[in-house]
């Protein structure tokens, strides 16, 4: 495949002469490619399907947010319930608590955030 007609969307899915399909893979010494799993960015919360971009987007609009990442923290049984780690511009006392209500105001019920974690890097 040499991309897609739009080349914003091919840039979207090539990386270094490979496209990325979300695939997790693992080459050998031959070069041989195996099947390892799949890298999700849908988390799945007492059944419902949870997108991690959409949340992140939501903080993103926060005046104090740097940037964020949304992901899966294991809750048992209940499947994976989103959590975020954001970058804010300065720390203060109760951002957590405010960050949590900004997201929590704007969505579903069941993509609801359940923890902030205030961090220096977004890896």
């Amino acid at each position: 495949m040499l991309g897609y007609k739009d080349p914003k969307e091919t840039a979207n899915v090539f990386s270094d002469g490979w496209l990325k399909t979300g695939d997790l893979m693992m080459m050998d010494e031959r070069g041989l490619l195996y099947f390892k799993g799949v890298k999700k960015r849908m988390l799945k919360y007492k059944g419902y399907p949870i997108f991690p971009r959409d949340l992140e987007e939501i903080l993103r609009t926060h005046p104090d947010v740097i940037d964020a990442k949304v992901l899966g923290e294991d809750a048992g049984q209940l499947g994976q319930q989103p959590v975020a780690k954001v970058m804010v511009k300065e720390r203060r006392q109760g951002i957590e608590e405010e960050l949590l209500n900004y997201v929590n105001s704007r969505v579903a019920f069941y993509k609801r955030l359940k923890k902030v974690y205030l961090v220096d890097k977004i890896e």
